[in-house]
Order: C-alpha cells, then sequence, then structure tokens
C-alpha cells in the first residue's frame, strides 16, 4: 500500500506558507498571473469545448473555473487530494456548475477513475512534489482515452523570477526553497525534465513549451500576489533561509518596484504527450 507521504507528496497547503487562507489566496493569483499565455497553450494542445477533462492536484479550483468559464460545454472531473482543498473547491464551484463539475478527493498515484475515459488531463504543478512523477504520468495515461492528450505544467526554480535590475538574493531563496522540497521527497527543478518524464509514463508525441508572463505585460502588481511572503518566512521558521537574507530581499523588491524602468519575468515550463 502506498504510504502518505508518497501520495501527498512535498506540498500540503496547510504548512507550505504558515496560513492556509493566504496560501490559497496566492494560488488563486498565480493562476491570474499566467491564465493569457497558459490558456492559449492549453486550447493549442487539445483542450476544447464539449469534451470530458480530468484535472491532477486540482487545489482550490481556480484554474477549474477559468475553463468551466471559458468553455460552456465541457465536463470536468477535479482530482485533489487535500480535504481542505477539496471543501474549498467544492464551495466555490459546486453550485455555479452543476453537473459539468465533479470533485474527486483522491491521489494523483491512485484516482480510482476508470481506464480510457478522458479526452485531456491537466496537471498543473503536481509533478513537481511527488516522489515518484513517472508513475504519475502512468495513472494520467491510464486515464486518457486513447488519442486523448495530457498537459503537464511544473516550475524550475533555478530559472524561477528574473528581474531588471536583478535581486541576487533570489538566488539565495530558490536554493532554500529547492533544498526544502528536496527534503520532502520534491523535485523545484522538474520543469527541465518533463519531457523525459511524459515519455517514460508512456506517452508519445512529446512537445516542451515555455509559458511566460513579463511585468510590461500584465502589469507589475500581478505578481506580488502570485509570490507572497508566505513561503519565505516559512523557509526562516524552518531553518533554510536566514533572516537577513529575507530581510534583504524585501529591501531589494521594495526598491526594485520604485524604479520605473523595472521588469519581472517569471517562466513556467508545459509539456504535452498523446496516449
Amino acid at each position: 500500500m502506498t504510504d502518505v507521504t508518497e501520495r501527498r507528496g512535498s506540498y500540503q497547503v496547510s504548512t507550505i506558507a504558515g496560513s492556509a487562507e493566504r496560501e490559497i489566496e496566492r494560488l488563486g493569483a498565480q493562476v491570474d498571473l499566467f491564465w493569457p499565455d497558459e490558456s492559449r497553450q492549453y486550447l493549442a494542445n487539445g483542450l476544447r469545448d464539449g469534451i470530458s477533462m480530468v484535472e491532477l492536484g486540482s487545489g482550490p479550483g481556480f484554474t477549474t473555473e477559468r475553463i468551466l468559464n471559458l468553455l460552456p460545454e465541457i465536463r470536468i472531473t477535479a482530482v485533489e487530494i487535500d480535504p481542505l482543498l477539496v471543501e474549498v473547491a467544492g464551495d466555490r464551484l459546486s453550485h455555479s456548475f452543476g453537473e459539468r463539475l465533479d470533485i474527486v478527493e483522491a491521489s494523483i498515484m491512485d484516482t480510482g477513475l476508470p481506464s480510457d475515459t478522458y479526452d485531456f488531463a491537466l496537471t498543473r504543478l503536481v509533478l513537481e512534489h511527488l516522489p515518484d512523477p513517472v508513475a504519475a504520468v502512468r495513472e494520467v495515461t491510464r486515464i486518457l482515452k486513447p488519442g486523448g492528450r495530457a498537459v503537464f505544467v511544473d516550475n524550475d526554480f533555478e530559472m524561477h523570477l528574473m528581474t531588471s535590475p536583478p535581486i541576487p538574493a533570489l538566488s539565495e531563496l530558490y536554493g532554500a526553497y529547492c533544498r526544502s522540497r528536496a527534503d520532502e521527497g520534491g523535485n523545484p527543478t522538474i520543469g527541465r525534465e518533463l519531457p523525459g518524464v511524459l515519455r517514460g509514463g508512456g506517452l508519445s508525441a512529446v512537445t516542451f513549451t515555455v509559458v511566460s508572463a513579463h511585468s510590461d505585460i500584465v502589469g507589475s502588481k500581478s505578481f506580488l500576489g502570485s509570490e507572497g511572503v508566505g513561503i519565505p518566512t516559512q523557509l526562516v521558521r524552518d531553518g533554510y533561509l536566514s533572516s537577513k537574507a529575507l530581510g534583504e530581499i524585501a529591501r531589494s523588491w521594495r526598491d526594485l518596484m520604485r524604479n520605473d524602468q523595472h521588469a519581472i519575468l517569471r517562466q513556467m515550463y508545459l509539456s504535452a504527450g498523446e496516449k
């Protein structure tokens, strides 16, 4: 039997940022930040109206909601392991979308869903938290229909947030984050590995692209909520990051925002494949 740690991975909403409420707000802001570019990539990779879709690791349902509003005839099964996030998603979405949405409390490692069922699968910022991402892809492949497409989006924290003027201390922050997640069984630099992970999980016709957000396009304020201070503060509490480094980052970020010529860039990595 799969143990609880292996099923849940390195992300728990109640502990990762010290406050579940603030972390849920950050997750929403993160979806807003990337949605213009991200949604175009989903549509280019087979997302369309009237199909049956499964979202693995759907969290509070912010991406789920965006897709349901974008495509009025789509049906989505949202799979989430965290009971708090299942409850939040249900409270937010069930009344509005009725039979078009089914929320399932289960792990991506063992969904309990029938094989050969879905036209399209989305797994967003999940594989980076799992000890065995290839096994997770195998499970996603199992529940896809033959010919169905699966899209996986993840981070690579060695190429995360970039700024102009640069903030050198950010590399210390991301190093601390990577160590903390790796200690819990995750892989925060999995973005560069996604095509190989998808092939190992049984998918073919694999593609790879970058999803990006730039402050000159989406506005600098969009980055504030999506990054937040909850995770860095928790890294200090857990001993991965010094309070001095956090203070330096805060000062540098304040100075950056006061610079009229500043720029902020963040990237995520998207890989898709076919069953």
